[in-house]
């Protein structure tokens, strides 16, 4: 690609800004008089804080204040998380997880805030704490709260139930079901129950987690890496019992978040440094801290599921536990998309689910790339493969068989598949090809819904004069290109070129609404507002041309930046300086999109799209040491319709690896109630040696989502399917069936071994 050919690209822009190092950060923010914070964590993973001494810390030279729990009661509410709320700003009482936010230092620089950690005297009284799932929910645990879980429960729709405080130590449970469930099993020839485990990763983003506060005349101004501008502003509102208007919320490009920068994190506890203060504050965390401040839930997930005489799958039946940590963060929107999507790929005469979340005194759960649907895709892939091979069904045919078509509703009350799953898998079977000896071949669909629940937006486009175009909206650029794809969108709606838009920087003090960046519907959802919003500003650009040229606005048509009326061709901006002089003039459109909520559906809302993640790999085995060699690893998903195709294969490649390191090595593990690996020099992720000898993506334009000319979201999918299409290859290679992640050598080994045992009693199999 020639230089000139590069710089009409899309997301030209935003790309030479990230490689110049132009780009702006949230590391790239100073104030003047700006102060900076260090945080005093707990060492402990649960105990009550008898007092703490800060005296020596503020006698420091450099020390501006200190913070702790006592500055709460100043607070309008001292507490957040998302619907459910148990999070202090800072520790108030007890701490419940090591790593516990205790005391935050402000000094005139980070080595002086560092340095007067040291002096500030925590008095604890230790408490037992419930590292696991199993000790959370013994008889006579400890509990982590005495008191109900505050905040909302998530409204659902029929068909399910959801349960805040179900019993000690469960924040909340969700369940969901359709059909006669007993009935339907009474009617299968072969019943199976298969448990699975999914381990603990970190998010890994290296960007960590970077906020700057200050306050001008009772007004909070704040920077913030986040994907959730006008939740933070909403949240802080709560919080400091303030108007949301007088909140201003900026939010620059962030440096990689995974969900691991959505919702509240460090945003209150710096507004409370810098009120404090009386000066400007940034806190930015280290990558250590950031590996303590949210992980992805842990799972431990038993299917029960039922097959007819013909090999069609007939009920299901989930019991689902996840590890919440010690705080519910985005706990119950995990635990209801977990227990949702179960099902997976596939139709059923009855469902039932339960999904549960359990508090242990560890480092808090949330939003993780595919949240809920990496988790019930493993298991659900995982043992479609075990019923197939038990059947004597080849797996790929059992999957044809049992799979959802287009237009076919993933429950009563919902959506259709938007897209051919069974044209997916057919092309990640003929990218694999033949399987060679000694090798094992594997594959998964993966899936999840996109949106849904009531996602919305507003967005803004200007046209001046010259032609130049101005998009506001609020998706935020966590590195999926969404600048580029708002102005694409724009562009083409008016049918100018792609380089005369920009996106404008988001703040929350003139950029539109939006309800966050996630599920992967900032292109469908602000994508239909931004197209609204350029068709707005065309139909008073093409309003302005008529009056001044005597006709209706139907007899016009865009030409560029002419506007064309018969066969004569006339430029526009002459028109507009003729009329308004001067500095000239915008045409503005505003443009909304609401997904509506549909009393019928199982949540509540219509899902608005499908997701699918169509995986396959090729493996071998060394069976004296475990260790598994992937040979060859596809990966494909439906765009709908791909504005930039190499964008939407590098979001689709970026989520495969992430899975990749899931499948084969990565495990956040606890050793005495301490997190044993939260470091970047100890917790493993992939690596450029890690990568497959080939890596093959696809994505596929099925044309059927609900955004601009048929757009579906993307950028979750790559990691749904990967762990259990490279755990079905390694079955297929060796016998040995693989339940739980990492596939670490001792795993493997473990596995042949008892799969050489006992050759007649297939693994899970009843």
């Amino acid at each position: 690609m020639s230089d000139a050919d590069l710089q009409h690209a899309p997301g030209f822009e935003a790309m030479r800004d990230k490689l110049s190092g132009r780009g702006t950060y949230m590391s790239d923010i100073a104030l003047p008089g700006m102060l900076h914070g260090k945080l005093l964590r707990s060492p402990h993973a649960h105990a009550r804080i008898l007092s703490v001494d800060c005296s020596a810390a503020l006698s420091m030279q450099g020390v501006r204040c200190v913070v702790t729990g006592a500055d709460l009661v100043d607070l309008a509410d001292p507490i957040y998380g998302v619907f459910l709320r148990d999070q202090p700003v800072i520790a108030i009482d007890k701490v419940r997880f090591v790593g516990d936010p205790v005391a935050a230092i402000v000094a005139v620089d980070e080595a002086t805030a560092f340095r007067a950690l040291q002096a500030v005297v925590v008095q604890y009284e230790v408490l037992a704490g419930v590292e696991s799932i199993d000790a959370a929910l013994a008889p006579g645990a400890p509990l982590l709260f005495d008191e109900p879980t505050g905040g909302v429960n998530m409204p659902v729709g029929p068909l399910c139930a959801s349960i805040v405080d179900p019993a000690p130590n469960v924040l909340h449970e969700f369940r969901f079901a359709y059909g006669d469930i007993d009935a339907a099993f009474s009617t299968c020839h072969n019943v199976f129950t298969d448990s699975f485990a999914l381990s603990r990763i970190t998010h890994m983003h290296l960007e960590p987690h970077v906020n700057v506060a200050r306050w001008v005349g009772g007004r909070l101004e704040m920077w913030s890496n986040n994907q959730d501008p006008f939740l933070i502003r909403s949240d802080m509102a709560r919080i400091f019992g303030m108007r949301q208007h007088d909140i201003r919320v900026h939010t620059p490009l962030v440096g990689g978040g995974f969900g691991g920068k959505s919702y509240c994190k460090m945003e209150p506890l710096v507004a409370l440094m810098a009120r404090k203060a009386g000066r400007p504050v940034r806190l930015a965390l280290s990558l250590d801290e950031s590996l303590h401040t949210l992980t992805k839930h842990p799972a431990r997930i038993s299917l029960t599921t039922g097959v007819d005489g013909q090999g069609r799958l007939v009920a299901r039946r989930a019991e689902i536990l996840l590890d919440g940590g010690a705080y519910a963060d985005a706990s119950i929107l995990v635990g209801v998309k977990t227990g949702f999507r179960i099902g997976g790929a596939y139709r059923w005469q009855a469902l039932q689910a339960r999904a549960r979340v359990v508090r242990t005194s560890t480092i808090p759960a949330g939003s993780f790339r595919g949240f809920g649907g990496t988790q019930s895709s493993w298991a659900s892939e995982r043992q479609i493969d075990l019923i197939a091979r038990w059947l004597g069904d080849d797996p790929i045919t059992f999957r044809r068989r049992n799979m959802l078509r287009p237009g076919e509703p993933f429950a009563p009350g919902d959506s259709g598949m938007d897209c051919d799953l069974a044209a997916g898998l057919d092309e990640v079977v003929t990218r694999l090809g033949r399987s060679v000896p000694g090798r094992g071949h594997g594959v998964a669909v993966g899936l999840k819904d996109a949106g849904g629940t009531g996602n919305h937006a507003q967005a803004l486009v200007r046209i001046n004069q010259s032609g130049e175009v101005m998009v506001q909206a609020a998706v935020v650029d966590i590195g999926q290109g969404a600048s580029a794809a708002m102005c694409r969108i724009a562009t083409e709606t008016l049918g100018l070129p792609f380089a005369s838009a920009r996106y404008a920087e988001i703040d929350t003090e003139h950029s539109p609404l939006d309800n966050g960046t996630h599920v992967s519907c900032g292109t469908m959802v602000t994508g239909l507002a931004v197209q609204a919003a350029a068709n707005a500003a065309k139909a008073e650009l093409m309003g302005f041309l008529a009056a001044r040229l005597g006709c209706d606005p139907a007899d016009l048509v865009l030409d560029g930046w002419n506007v064309r009326r018969g066969g004569q061709s006339v430029p526009i901006e002459p028109i507009v300086r003729r009329h308004y002089g001067g500095v000239g003039w915008e045409f503005v459109g505003r443009g909304v999109f609401k997904e509506p909520y549909d009393v019928a559906a199982p949540l509540g809302a219509r899902n608005m799209s499908w997701m699918p993640c169509w995986s396959g790999a090729e493996v071998s085995v060394d069976r004296q040491t475990g260790i598994v060699t992937i040979h060859r690893l596809v990966v494909g998903a439906d765009a709908g319709r791909a504005l930039d195709m190499v964008a939407c294969q590098g979001q689709l490649e970026g989520a495969a690896i992430q899975a990749l390191g899931q499948a084969m090595f990565e495990e956040l593990r606890f050793e005495a109630g301490a997190p044993a690996n939260a470091t970047p020099l100890a917790y493993r992720i992939p690596r450029a040696g890690d990568l497959p000898r080939r890596f093959e993506s696809f994505i596929t334009e099925h044309g059927m989502g609900p955004g601009p000319d048929g757009i579906k979201g993307i950028g979750e999918a790559g990691m749904l399917g990967i762990a259990a299409a490279i755990a079905n290859a390694i079955a297929d290679a060796t016998g040995a069936e693989l339940l739980a992640t990492p596939f670490t050598p001792e795993r493997v080994l473990a596995a042949i071994d008892r799969r050489e045992a006992d050759q007649a009693s297939p693994e899970g199999s009843k």
